[in-house]
């Protein structure tokens, strides 16, 4: 379980406060995503990409979901 008390969110800072583990974590993201999908090939989204909702913040913006099926 990931856990980091005391801030709502999940960040690699900005300007110089960006962290030197930003780069790693993307990667071992992206590896992960890749392996996950490899091995379950019917993985789809649930919904239409319409219904998707999205969250953009100052520095911030994304899916606020992802449903899957499978």
């Amino acid at each position: 379980m990931l856990d980091r008390p005391g801030t709502p969110h999940i960040s690699f800072g900005h300007g110089i406060h960006y962290r030197l583990g930003a780069h790693l974590a993307r990667l071992a993201l992206e590896t992960a995503l890749e392996r996950v999908t490899a091995r379950l090939p019917g993985l789809r989204p649930a919904v239409p990409q319409e219904e998707l909702r999205w969250r953009s913040e100052e520095f911030f913006s994304g899916l606020r979901s992802l449903p899957v099926t499978w």
